[in-house]
């Protein structure tokens, strides 16, 4: 699935709707509790999910926060956790672009 997602520093890490954890055929199980957040709208539930990532062509595996409370947004967040020790990411404000340089391992 191909998403176009905010580059966020201030989130720790990644955010994905309801909507698109479905269209991802996650699930919540029975057993598995919902974690809570402040935000600047209030308070949302989520749970952590390792999602498989591609950027650039580099793939790589980063923990997502799929919301379980429907903000009425549809805006998805690339957040700092493994995403921002994974590449150099520079931002070109006057060409409105974000580069994204792999960091070798």
């Amino acid at each position: 699935m191909a998403a176009t997602m905010l580059v966020y520093s201030g989130a720790e890490v990644s955010l994905i709707t309801s909507k698109v954890g479905q269209d991802l055929g996650y699930a919540l199980a029975d057993s598995e509790s919902t974690l809570l957040a402040e935000t600047i709208g209030g308070t949302v539930e989520y749970v952590l999910r390792n999602v498989e990532m591609t950027i650039n062509n580099h793939t790589f595996i980063a923990p997502v926060a799929w919301l379980q409370t429907d903000t009425g947004g549809e805006q998805l967040l690339l957040g700092r956790e493994v995403v921002f020790d994974r590449f150099n990411i520079e931002f070109r404000q006057a060409e409105e672009k974000i580069i994204f340089t792999w960091l070798e391992e």
